[in-house]
């Protein structure tokens, strides 16, 4: 199975996430703190982080920047009320599959998920 770690502030907003990983075959996973993702991740990275931008302690993007680093393999989402444009600049150079604008912005995040399960599905 597949594993996706969600790192959102308030793990009560993240069911809406949760479900669409579930319906798509993911074990999903809740953290709000973004070190502790960081110190597993490098010894089992999961398949997919879920990356709320504003966390405790850090930006997404500096925490994406950061794991990426350490486990260039893992896919990312980065949750940012932005437009497409801002977070490309954000996000330049880490190869995130995109982003979704909220954590109820489950049609986005479903073709996303999809986007990760062709890439995966091409890869084995």
């Amino acid at each position: 199975m597949l594993r996706a770690v969600v790192i959102i502030s308030d793990a009560s907003r993240a069911w809406p996430i949760l479900e669409s990983l579930s319906r798509k075959g993911f074990v999903g996973i809740i953290e709000s703190d973004p070190q502790a993702v960081l110190d597993a991740g490098r010894v089992n990275p999961p398949d997919l982080l879920i990356v709320e931008h504003r966390l405790n302690g850090m930006t997404g993007s500096r925490f994406l920047s950061e794991f990426l680093a350490i486990a260039w393999t893992t896919a990312a989402i980065l949750i940012c009320d932005e437009n497409e444009e801002a977070v490309h600049q954000r996000t330049e150079g880490l190869g995130i599959l995109g982003h979704m604008r909220t954590v109820k912005d489950v049609d986005r995040l479903d073709k996303l998920l999809d986007r990760f399960l062709a890439i995966a599905s091409h890869e084995k």
